[in-house]
């Protein structure tokens, strides 16, 4: 028999999360997520970040503030660095490192892998567990919390709610 160790759950739903992942619509990072009962172990709802259904992505249409402008590759005939979208590098257009995520020029037009799986679960999120590619930001955890979520796994990391 070969020598084969079988994955925990916890490693199980990772990656799940990540091969949800790959469905993201982003530019700069791809994140997947799984809603999970924590007692059968059925799968309730699953999730990736991405632009809201029917409006432009940013992987797949460009629309994102903050992935159409950044170092790109190219370079001006002049050896000048140049941004992605071909101006002068620094584009007076790209957002600075650090900027808020959720206004201004660089607001992120995705809804999160978090989100997405709360939405689509509603009520069923109550009592479960949720399995992310990455550490879920602050809002997503109030979020997470506020719909009950008991437990919150990524890579490196848990968060347990106390209810």
């Amino acid at each position: 028999m070969p020598n084969y160790t079988r994955p925990t759950w916890t490693q199980y739903f990772l990656h799940i999360a990540k091969a949800v992942s790959v469905r993201a619509d982003c530019t700069r990072r791809l994140v997947g997520a799984v809603l999970v009962d924590p007692i059968t172990h059925d799968i309730i709802q699953t999730g990736y970040n991405g632009a809201p259904p029917s409006e432009p992505g940013c992987l797949t249409a460009g629309a994102c503030p903050r992935g159409q402008h950044y170092i790109g590759e190219h370079r001006a005939p002049d050896g000048r660095q140049l941004c992605a979208c071909g101006r002068t590098w620094p584009c007076t257009l790209a957002v600075d490192t650090g900027a808020p995520y959720d206004a201004g020029p660089g607001m992120c037009i995705a809804i999160h892998a978090e989100e997405n799986c709360l939405l689509r679960a509603g009520k069923l999120a109550r009592g479960t567990h949720l399995y992310v590619t990455h550490k879920p930001c602050m809002v997503c955890m109030r979020l997470l919390g506020g719909a009950g979520v008991l437990k919150v796994i990524w890579p490196d990391g848990e968060k347990e709610f106390d209810f």
